[in-house]
């Protein structure tokens, strides 16, 4: 099985490119920064790799070992920044087992700025990160704010960044009742996209619910709208005022303090959830009332007397960050100025 794809533009050289591949089968996909896919098809019916060779990154010991319909057989001649396999980080210089005129490219991270953090490069810029086992947020220059390298004055001084927020599991939560989040809740069709990773198994990632008397039984058919870890499974549930779905994504626990991307749809009683663009599940609503009507406001990284609050659903927020949130594709969630913040830090991511 052989194909060749290419991208539609010419990189841009002497700047940093973001390169995605995949295959799935017989189609494979190539993504160049934000360029649009280009596919194609491998012809015959073999649709699995075999590969028994050791993987090179940047060249290889001799052309030889180039497949003959390869365009070129030199050598790559630049900076490798980040290699990311199966969702999963590669140590370039930590894995491999050898190399050879290999040298080092150049970036703020060599200077340490980041103390005891670790500092993760992101292109010409980086962000410090906690180390394993250090509590959310670790030691950093300013409790207030993460290092980024493109804010550097010329004098050496530097300017700093908000960080996005942490949450430590406990009355720790970000609030918006505005009219421009909410319009985007209350709604026939909701759509969440959000980066986050987490260290606790189960938490809350966002809740909105109705208003609940201290003195009153709750209404179990009382609209709501739930997203979170359970047992490090991604869970999302909704209730439009005719019974409650719930839908779990069991294909990737998302407990491991690593960053994920997830996005849930709710279109009326239809509902999607996709975790780092793998494949997406779905789930319906019980009865005929399509539309959510809420009126707590949105609630993001845990809630307020969480277990009443979200009718005993939930117990704790999640501990860990959240660093994105855009709801319906074009509303971002302004995470560092939000209508009421408890108990929350900065994260290093």
């Amino acid at each position: 099985m052989a194909c060749d794809c290419r991208s539609e533009n010419p990189v841009r050289l002497g700047e940093w490119v973001e390169v995605r591949v995949s295959r799935t089968g017989r189609l494979a996909s190539l993504e160049v920064e934000d360029d649009p896919p280009q596919e194609i098809l491998a012809p015959g019916a073999f649709t699995q790799l075999s590969l028994p060779l050791n993987l090179y990154l940047g060249g290889a010991p001799s052309t030889d070992m180039y497949s003959p319909k390869m365009k070129t057989t030199a050598s790559f001649v630049g900076c490798i920044q980040t290699v990311i396999l199966n969702r999963r980080e590669i140590g370039i210089l930590a894995e491999a087992l050898g190399g050879v005129n290999v040298g080092n490219c150049g970036h703020a991270c060599e200077a340490r700025p980041c103390g005891d953090a670790e500092c993760r490069p992101l292109r010409d810029r980086f962000t410090c990160r906690c180390r394993p086992g250090m509590p959310h947020p670790c030691p950093a220059p300013d409790d207030n704010a993460i290092l980024d390298s493109s804010l550097m004055k010329p004098n050496g001084g530097t300017h700093y960044e908000r960080s996005v927020p942490s949450f430590s599991g406990s009355e720790s939560y970000l609030h918006y009742n505005d009219a421009d989040t909410m319009k985007r809740i209350i709604s026939y069709r909701v759509d969440v996209n959000m980066r986050f990773r987490a260290s606790s198994s189960s938490g809350l990632l966002l809740w909105s619910g109705r208003q609940a008397d201290p003195q009153e039984q709750r209404d179990e058919n009382d609209d709501f709208l739930a997203l979170g870890l359970d047992r490090g499974y991604l869970t999302l549930a909704y209730n439009l005022g005719s019974g409650e779905a719930v839908l779990r994504y069991n294909l990737t626990r998302l407990d491991d303090d690593l960053w994920h991307r997830v996005r849930a749809v709710r279109n009326e009683q239809w509902a999607s959830l996709v975790v780092d663009s793998g494949t997406g599940v779905s789930a319906s609503s019980p009865g005929q009332l399509r539309q959510l009507n809420t009126d707590t406001g949105l609630y993001v990284g845990g809630a307020p007397d969480i277990v009443r609050t979200t009718g005993g659903r939930y117990t704790k927020g999640i501990v860990g960050c959240i660093s994105d949130l855009v709801l319906d594709s074009d509303f971002s969630v302004a995470l560092s100025s939000p209508g009421q913040a408890t108990n929350t830090h900065s994260c290093i991511p």
